[in-house]
């Protein structure tokens, strides 16, 4: 619950000026005015926010027992901190029914004397809001760089500390799992029983706050832009202050820019290694210089390479989460966009780790990421890895399902593993492929991905169709396209037979060197 600045009622009782005097509810005088309302309303409750000081004349109050209670009745459930009543026109003394009411209500209840205008009252509130909004602000601004020096030295448990004592509050910082990072005092995660912690799992506005009779709990995400890093927990058993809002506020945006430190850098040299792979990729890169650079970078070598392509949703963002997943297992990410596929080095010998990888990717993500994974190339040999690895993900969009498809388990394979044969089948896939290419560019159809799932289910109509996601008689009509612009009797078996051997190593055009 956010509060505005309130001017304490003990405060303003004891300016000699205005000559107030308590006649009832001296145990409440630590109330906080948070505005002085005079209104001669009997149910003024519809015009009050909570934390006024009502000032009347009781104009309208009749001065019987009942009246009295229910008036004082009426303001303290609309959170009225105090009624002002003014002495010498309607009454010439506070009504004392209305004294008893409010001493049994524990309301606090002023004499305002006929000199004192509601005027004076009214602006010694003011003046005194104004005056303690000055020095919020000017705490506020002596604290934020005790917290900044805090962060530069401490990191995010030196914040946490330095915000629980200059507001003198609980913190518990929790990361986006819900798990305590830093607290203090310590144990502090702890000891609000769930209840902060509860409350940051639920709500997932930039902020938030509760209050209940333990307290008042506020929560402050820590963010920066879409990443979310945690939430800051500030606990306290008063009314927070918006000092105490803003404190916290600058507390979380320290606390990110302590997180987003390691992954800035971790950014940049991903964007690196984006461009290293392009180069290795296009050949531009020795094999021996290679080696090197992966060496030093983490990435290990000794049995060479595999390209693990992802298509499906937005590549970017499947780069992103394979290199958290690639992160939490030790490993680099060298990655690069090529056209509508995310393209990831892996290690060869860590073949069973690019499953893991994915499934990680895709709950991370949740878009339908289909998977291929070249088999193991030297570094000398990269462009082959890819095309591998885009073509057994081609193939597994085909399939459907969530398993990576291995360039090895494909039909064909030995064939495109011999430079000789790839060379003679690189030119059977232009030659046989780029017809269907270019129609599939010109007309937005996609008869490549059509063949591909004819030719990869045997001709079968219902799989094909059910791995395209389309109906067999769309898929019968598309194939006749293929017919016609390939001038091929796809009933020959030989035919099919050269044209899956074409898709085995088709590459689009542009792949190989095309930039972001």
């Amino acid at each position: 619950m956010v509060s505005a600045v309130g001017v304490p009622l003990r405060w303003l009782t004891r300016q000699q000026d205005l000559r107030l005097r308590v006649l009832a509810g001296r145990g409440s005088l630590d109330r906080d005015v948070v505005w002085a309302h005079s209104i001669e309303l009997t149910d003024p409750a519809r015009w009050l926010n909570g934390g006024e000081l009502v000032l009347t004349t009781g104009l309208r109050l009749a001065p019987d027992p009942a009246a009295c209670q229910d008036y004082v009745a009426r303001l303290t459930k609309a959170q009225a901190t105090a009624i002002g009543f003014g002495i010498g026109l309607s009454h010439e003394q506070v009504p004392e029914p209305l004294v008893e009411a409010a001493e049994e209500a524990g309301l606090p209840l002023l004499e305002v004397p006929l000199p004192t205008p509601f005027l004076a009252v009214t602006k010694a509130v003011m003046e005194r809001l104004a005056q303690l909004q000055y020095e919020g602000l000017a705490q506020a601004s002596r604290i934020q760089p005790r917290m900044t020096r805090a962060a530069l030295h401490g990191g995010a448990q030196a914040v946490v500390r330095e915000l629980a004592v200059s507001t003198r509050t609980s913190v518990v910082l929790l990361d986006h799992e819900g798990r305590a990072r830093a607290a203090h005092p310590p144990g502090a995660g702890a000891a609000d029983g769930g209840r902060g912690t509860a409350l940051a799992a639920a709500e997932r506005a930039t902020a938030a706050a509760d209050c209940d009779q333990d307290g008042v709990t506020a929560v402050q995400q820590v963010r920066v832009g879409p990443r979310v890093h945690g939430r800051l927990l500030l606990t306290a058993d008063r009314t927070l202050t918006p000092v105490d809002h803003l404190l916290l506020g600058h507390a979380a945006s320290l606390v990110a820019l302590e997180a987003e430190k390691p992954l800035r850098l971790r950014d940049e040299q991903n964007h690196v290694n984006g461009l290293f792979l392009r180069l290795l990729l296009d050949g531009a890169v020795s094999a021996a210089a290679g080696r090197e650079y992966l060496a030093e970078g983490g990435f290990p070598v000794r049995d060479g390479i595999r390209v693990l392509a992802l298509r499906g949703g937005s590549p970017r963002l499947a780069l992103e989460a394979v290199g958290t997943e690639l992160a939490e297992r030790g490993l680099p990410l060298f990655g690069r966009v090529y056209d509508s596929c995310a393209a990831v080095l892996l290690p060869a010998g860590h073949a069973a780790t690019a499953q893991t990888v994915v499934d990680g990717a895709r709950a991370r993500l949740r878009p339908r990421l289909s998977a291929g994974l070249s088999a193991p190339h030297d570094l000398d040999d990269g462009a082959a890895a890819l095309t591998e690895a885009r073509n057994a993900a081609s193939v597994a969009r085909t399939r459907g399902g969530g398993e990576v498809v291995s360039f090895e388990s494909l039909a064909g394979r030995l064939l495109a593993a011999l430079p000789e044969t790839r060379r003679v089948l690189a030119t059977l896939a232009e030659t046989r492929l780029t017809p269907l290419a270019a129609h599939d560019t010109a007309h937005g159809t996609d008869l490549l991905a059509s063949l591909r799932a004819f030719l990869e289910h045997n001709g079968g109509w219902e799989a094909a169709a059910a791995a395209l996601g389309v109906h067999r008689h769309t898929l019968r009509s598309r194939m006749e396209r293929v017919r016609g612009v390939l001038g091929a009797d796809l009933d020959s078996a030989h035919v099919r037979a050269e044209l899956l051997m074409a898709l085995s190593a088709w590459q689009e055009p542009g792949d190989i060197g095309r930039r972001d």
